[in-house]
């Protein structure tokens, strides 16, 4: 037996390497099915997954049998780059519960000290298994090919190798199909539909596979990038004739002039709030918030953020648009023209303050797209770091700049100290520190949200004192989730309310805690209730708090595919809705 493998190693060593290159593919998808796929779907069956896998895998390797014999080490980038892209959507996903897109790739200006942070809390000691089978692979490829010189295979025989291989991934590919058909009997037309059947990255692959996700994106990338059609804009016209929001009375507004001050915290969950650990609340401002006259506050909005994460709410916040299901509206589609809540207040100045670079996440650039006409980013606010400013430091310079500012004006300022990762602590500490019942990453989380509660305090205090408290709104919103309840609680399983996240609103003529569940989009309409500027023609595709009980409301589907086509196909483009604009 070892003189028959000693043989077919010396005579083939070409097809040896890519049966080894099959199996380090293989592998690596089995890290990512035991990392993201069975955390994703528990029921994905092994064998189905295993037999995707090495359809991938041989898509992946079949221009090995292309190359001529100089260019054979070629095949190496390929295998380098899927090896880039699995330990990627290994860290992406421990962050972001989902895969990264393919266009998100190629955001190397994203690439800041916070981000190489978070990569950094995302390894876990598997990870190590891939670089070790590249190790492995490499010495292998040394071990068949050191005593060859140019051995190459005949092309007519690699066409034959090519044909075999392509037939086993046509196979492959027709019985998960015909098994997703069978499976749903009634309920689609044929096995290809569950090509077309997308909710996720992380979704698809499970369903699909590398290389159909690959050829999905690449599709839908060159439709979307297509003219919008009359038949699109139909849709959209339709839509805002049966569901559109068409009232202009301004029933819940603030005396006019004031001034509208958004507070973005980054990665606040709801049930942080009114929380204690050593009888130490985490929250104790904003507690106190909640319980006073005048405040509007919602502790059940269901987070509607995609890939873009933060960069998804402000951009919901400020155009009452929901963001792509798929990829980065900030970075895909930043540079065009959005409704917005800056444009709806006529008269006011648009402002931002970020901690941030604001070349970040394309953040200059949608600054200008939502209708801000200044941003101050960390290369203006006075800090001790290298890396961003801390949330005291952009407080204090908002705080100084708007004691100055002509009102009324809207200034929308974002946090950043309560972005993960949480493995350090990264605030001053107190007794929460000190808790023997949660682990280090919770209690460093709450830490955080104590530290931006007290700053946040601090920044009212001064409001006060400039006299600019008492003519302004002041919304306190989450960005997203990040540390959901079930986390600290010990529970595997995750509800819905666990990810619930806050907004409140102080100085308002009303007095409310909102029970009922919301969802991000509904905060735009929200502002433009409260703000008195329900003239202007776009008020989202959400419902206002006030007015949840009024008129038609289209499903969340729908609400997606509207904003979707509208972000892609620049739909808002040719339509100034600071002029009358009637939906039909």
């Amino acid at each position: 037996m070892n003189v028959s493998i000693k043989n077919i190693i010396n005579k083939h060593p070409e097809f040896c390497f890519f049966i080894l290159a099959v199996g380090v593919i293989i592998f690596q998808l089995f890290i990512l099915w035991h990392e993201v796929v069975i955390k994703f779907d528990n029921d994905t069956k092994i064998i189905t997954y295993g037999f995707r896998s090495l359809a991938d895998a041989i898509i992946i390797l079949l221009p090995y049998w292309l190359l001529p014999a100089k260019y054979r080490h070629c095949i190496w980038l390929i295998i380098i780059l899927f090896s880039i892209w699995t330990v990627s959507q290994l860290w992406y996903y421990r962050t972001y519960n989902d895969l990264m897109p393919f266009s998100s790739f190629m955001l190397f200006s994203n690439i800041s000290p916070l981000l190489i942070e978070s990569i950094k809390s995302s390894i876990h000691a598997i990870d190590w298994s891939i670089l070790l089978s590249i190790v492995l692979l490499l010495i292998s490829d040394y071990i068949l090919f050191m005593k060859k010189n140019g051995t190459h295979i005949k092309m007519n025989v690699r066409i034959g190798y090519i044909t075999i291989l392509i037939l086993i991934v046509a196979l492959v590919h027709i019985a998960n199909g015909t098994i997703y058909y069978f499976k749903r009997q009634g309920k689609i037309n044929n096995i290809w539909e569950r090509y077309i059947d997308y909710n996720g990255y992380a979704y698809y692959f499970n369903m699909n596979g590398f290389a159909a996700l690959g050829v999905y994106s690449m599709v839908d990338a060159i439709l979307e990038n297509q003219k919008i059609t009359q038949q699109e804009i139909s849709q959209i016209e339709n839509y805002l004739h049966y569901y559109a929001n068409i009232y202009t009375d301004n029933s819940y507004t603030v005396p006019k002039g004031y001034n509208l001050i958004l507070i973005i915290i980054e990665s606040l969950n709801s049930w942080v709030i009114d929380f204690k650990v050593n009888k130490q609340e985490i929250t104790p401002f904003m507690n106190k918030l909640c319980h006073q006259d005048g405040v509007i506050s919602a502790l059940k909005i269901q987070p509607q953020v995609k890939d873009g994460r933060s960069s998804d709410a402000h951009f919901m916040y400020n155009t009452g648009i929901l963001p792509l299901k798929k990829g980065v509206v900030a970075t895909r589609y930043g540079n065009t023209g959005y409704p917005s809540l800056a444009k709806a207040l006529k008269g006011y100045k648009a402002i931002e303050f970020i901690c941030d670079d604001a070349k970040f996440w394309n953040q200059k650039v949608t600054a200008c797209s939502y209708g801000f006409s200044r941003i101050y980013d960390r290369n203006e606010i006075c800090h001790e770091t290298n890396d961003a400013a801390k949330d005291r430091d952009m407080f204090q310079f908002a705080s100084n700049i708007l004691a100055k500012e002509k009102q009324p004006f809207y200034a929308q300022l974002v946090t950043i100290s309560m972005h993960q990762p949480y493995d350090k602590l990264s605030v001053p500490g107190t007794v929460i520190s000190q808790s023997t019942q949660y682990s280090t990453n919770i209690k460093n989380y709450l830490e955080a949200v104590h530290y931006c509660d007290s700053e946040l305090e601090k920044f009212i205090e001064n409001l006060k004192k400039d006299g600019l408290y008492n003519h302004s709104v002041i919304v306190i919103v989450s960005d997203h989730n990040e540390m959901d309840k079930n986390i600290p609680e010990g529970r595997e399983e995750v509800f819905p309310e666990d990810k619930n996240i806050a907004m409140i609103i102080l100085n308002t003529p009303h007095t409310m805690k909102y029970q009922e569940q919301l969802g991000q989009i509904d905060i735009y309409p929200t502002l433009l209730d409260v703000m008195g500027a329900n003239h202007y023609a776009w008020k989202g595709v959400g419902q206002s708090i006030f007015r949840k009980k009024e008129g038609k409301q289209a499903s969340l589907d729908i609400l997606w595919d509207i904003s979707s086509l509208s972000i892609t196909k620049r739909y808002f483009n040719n339509i100034n809705f600071d002029e009358s604009v009637t939906y039909k």
